[in-house]
C-alpha cells in the first residue's frame, strides 16, 4: 500500500498552491483532478490577487498593509466577514508573493493600474501577461516539473477511517486496484455555481442565472466534506459579475466604472450607482429589462485598459461599440437618443460637481467625451463563496465546532472571506482566499 503525506482533490488555484508549498516543506503530495482537461475557475479568471504589504507593492512606493486590506474588507462587507480566516489570509498573502518569487521564480508583478471598487490602495498582483489562463498554465507547469508531486486524473474512492484516509483507484478496465493511505486530505475543488439544484437551494436570487464560471464547479468536493461531518458557512454568498457579455464568453472587467464609466438600461436611463463592486452589480443588472444594460465610457477610459486582458478579449470579440457622438452611439446601441443625451448631460453635471447624483454615486472621475464607447452586458454567477467552515489553518470544522481529523479545505470548497449575497464580495476575494488559505494549510500539515 502506497503512502503520502497529503492528498489534494482539485487542481485549481488552492490545490496547486498547497501542492507547491507543501512540497517545498518536504511533504509527499498527490493531486487528484478528474476534470483537469477542463478550464477551471482559476484558468478563466482575471488571475488577479491582492497582497497588501508585499515587497512588490513597496517597490512601487505603495504604502499598504494586511491590516489596511482588512479594514477595506470590513468596510465593504460589514458583518458578513469570515473572522475565522480573514486575519490569517491577510497576513499570508505577502508571504505567498515571497514564496512565488523566491522559491518558484514566478513571473509575478505588481499591477500599478488595476483600480478596483472597495480597495483604497492599488494592491493587485499577477503574472505576465496578467490573466488567469497564464497564471494557471504557469502553476500547472510547476506541478509537471516537480518529480515529488504526483498528478492523477482519476477520481479515487475515499474512505475516512478516523485517523487516516484510504484512497482506492481502479486501473482502466477494472482488472486491478491501487490503494493509497494518507493522514491528511485537502478538499480544493470548485464551489457549486454549476450545480443548478444547489444554487436554487442556497442562492435562490441567482437561480437560472447565466453561469459564466467553470463547469468544474459541480460541488462534488463540498458534498464529500458534508458527508464527513463538515459544517457549512455563508452558503448564500457568491461572486456575481455585472459586466459579462451575453453568452458568457467575454466580459469587460471591473475597472470601467471606477475610471468614470456609467451604465444605462435599454431606455437610456441610469438605474444604479455604478461604483458598486462587480459582484453587487449583478442582481441590479439582472433586474433590468431582458437582464441586459449598456455600459458607456469613452476613448480616454479605453486607453487605460491596454493591460486588462478581459477588456482586450471583449474588443477582439467585437463586443465594444464606438461612435463620434451620443446620437451615433445611441443608433448603434439602439437606445433612445434623447434619453441618452439627457443622461450624459446629467452625468456631466455630476462629474463637474454642479449636482448630486440621486442614486448616491459620489465620484464620477471625468466628463465623458468623444470618441464614446459602449457594450451590452448582463449579470452572471461567477462562483460561490459559501462552503465548508474552517479554522485559520484551513482545518474543516465539524458540527461540534472541532476540527475533523486530517481534513482541510480551501478555494471554492471552503467558506470564503465574506458571505451573504453578492454585496460582501470585495474584488479579489476568490484568489485571496484560495492562495492565502492554501498557504496556511501547507504550513499546518503534520
Amino acid at each position: 500500500m502506497a503512502q503520502a503525506d497529503l492528498a489534494i482533490l482539485g487542481a485549481g488555484a488552492a490545490g496547486m498552491m498547497a501542492a507547491l508549498a507543501a512540497n517545498d516543506r518536504g511533504r509527499r503530495v498527490v493531486v487528484f483532478d478528474p476534470m483537469a482537461n477542463q478550464a477551471n475557475n482559476f484558468a478563466i479568471s482575471g488571475g488577479l490577487f491582492p497582497a497588501a504589504g508585499s515587497r512588490l507593492q513597496r517597490a512601487a512606493a505603495i504604502d499598504d498593509s494586511p491590516q489596511a486590506w482588512l479594514t477595506d474588507l470590513r468596510t465593504y462587507a460589514g458583518d458578513t466577514v469570515n473572522d475565522r480566516i480573514c486575519q490569517a489570509v491577510a497576513q499570508a498573502l505577502p508571504q505567498v508573493v515571497d514564496f512565488l518569487l523566491d522559491r518558484c521564480q514566478a513571473p509575478l508583478r505588481f499591477l500599478p493600474d488595476m483600480v478596483a471598487p472597495g480597495h483604497q490602495q492599488l494592491r493587485f498582483h499577477s503574472v505576465t501577461p496578467a490573466s488567469g489562463a497564464s497564471f494557471h498554465a504557469w502553476f500547472r507547469e510547476q506541478l509537471r516539473r516537480s518529480p515529488s508531486i504526483l498528478f492523477n486524473r482519476q477520481l479515487p474512492v475515499i474512505e475516512f477511517r478516523g485517523d487516516h484516509f484510504l484512497l482506492t483507484l481502479a486501473e482502466p478496465g477494472g482488472l486491478a486496484q491501487h490503494q493509497l493511505q494518507v493522514p491528511q486530505v485537502l478538499l480544493a475543488g470548485g464551489g457549486f455555481a454549476a450545480d443548478p439544484e444547489m444554487v436554487a437551494e442556497f442562492i435562490p436570487d441567482m437561480a437560472g442565472a447565466l453561469n459564466n464560471g467553470s463547469p468544474t464547479q459541480d460541488g462534488s468536493t463540498l458534498r464529500l466534506g458534508r458527508i464527513w461531518g463538515g459544517q457549512l458557512w455563508g452558503m448564500d454568498g457568491y461572486q456575481g459579475q455585472g459586466h459579462t457579455h451575453p453568452g458568457g464568453a467575454t466580459r469587460l472587467g471591473m475597472s470601467i466604472p471606477a475610471l468614470g464609466g456609467i451604465m444605462v438600461n435599454d431606455a437610456g436611463l441610469r438605474f444604479v450607482r455604478e461604483d458598486l463592486g462587480p459582484s453587487a452589480l449583478a442582481p441590479h443588472v439582472l433586474r433590468q429589462h431582458r437582464g441586459m444594460v449598456l455600459e458607456v465610457f469613452d476613448g480616454a477610459i479605453e486607453a487605460q485598459l491596454t493591460n486588462h486582458s478581459a477588456y482586450q478579449q471583449a474588443v477582439g470579440a467585437g463586443r465594444v461599440l464606438s461612435a463620434d457622438d451620443i446620437s451615433g452611439l445611441a443608433e448603434l446601441a439602439q437606445v433612445p437618443a434623447d434619453a441618452l443625451v439627457k443622461t450624459l448631460a446629467q452625468v456631466t453635471r455630476f462629474a463637474q460637481g454642479r449636482a448630486r447624483d440621486p442614486l448616491g454615486r459620489a465620484e464620477f472621475v471625468r466628463v465623458l467625451a468623444a470618441p464614446l464607447k459602449a457594450s451590452w452586458v448582463t449579470g452572471a454567477l461567477s462562483h460561490t463563496q459559501g462552503g465548508l467552515l474552517t479554522d485559520s489553518d484551513g482545518r474543516v470544522l465539524g458540527q461540534d465546532g472541532r476540527p475533523v481529523p486530517g481534513l482541510f479545505a480551501a478555494g471554492g470548497t471552503a467558506a470564503g472571506l465574506s458571505g451573504r449575497g453578492a454585496d460582501g464580495y470585495l474584488p479579489g476575494n476568490g484568489l485571496a482566499q484560495a492562495f492565502g488559505l492554501a498557504w496556511q494549510v501547507a504550513q499546518a500539515l503534520r
